[in-house]
């Protein structure tokens, strides 16, 4: 709904800045000339820049080739990585998205699970987890408790609490 005015010069204005126009007689055919005029719209901040008259300096070159960054590729979940992993080792799907949740709750970063596998085995992200807790990392089981590195210890099936207390004991200065 368009508002009207007394004043033919506010009535002018109003149809200049919306872009309408006069519209035709009763009776008579639309000519181009009562058409609204079409406004392109700007395609870019420069454009509206320009538009307005505003000096950007700089700002609206366009960036040259070298200082585009290249597209990255897309970036993968970390629970996606850790299940093809467990997939490599020979899970079955199901069982391998099941493993992969437990072993993110033992460490969120896959680096961190792929060293974990190499050194306790891929089924056993609850011993990773017990470790962690603990503040001990995988690097910590190459420490040989009583001549036998903790790693071999618990392949061997040494309850995890045992190999704990024994490294943590190790780690104290004797009193």
């Amino acid at each position: 709904m368009n508002p009207t005015f007394d004043d033919p010069s506010l009535t002018a204005l109003y149809r200049y800045l919306t872009g309408t126009a006069e519209p035709p007689r009763t009776g008579q055919r639309p000519t181009p000339a009562n058409m609204p005029r079409r406004v392109q719209r700007p395609q870019s901040a420069a454009d509206i820049a320009r538009a307005e008259g505003l000096d950007l300096g700089d700002m609206t070159r366009k960036p040259r080739p070298e200082q585009r960054s290249r597209p990255r590729p897309p970036r993968r979940s970390p629970l996606c990585v850790v299940m093809d992993l467990l997939i490599e080792a020979g899970y079955p799907r199901q069982e391998a998205a099941e493993l992969a949740g437990r072993w993110l709750q033992a460490d969120p970063f896959p680096e961190g699970v792929r060293r974990w596998m190499e050194t306790i085995g891929a089924h056993r992200p609850d011993v990773a987890l017990q470790l962690r807790l603990h503040n001990l990392g995988a690097d910590d089981l190459d420490t040989p408790i009583d001549g036998t590195p903790a790693r071999r210890r618990l392949r061997d099936g040494e309850p995890i609490g045992q190999v704990i207390a024994a490294l943590l004991a190790q780690r104290q200065p004797p009193a």
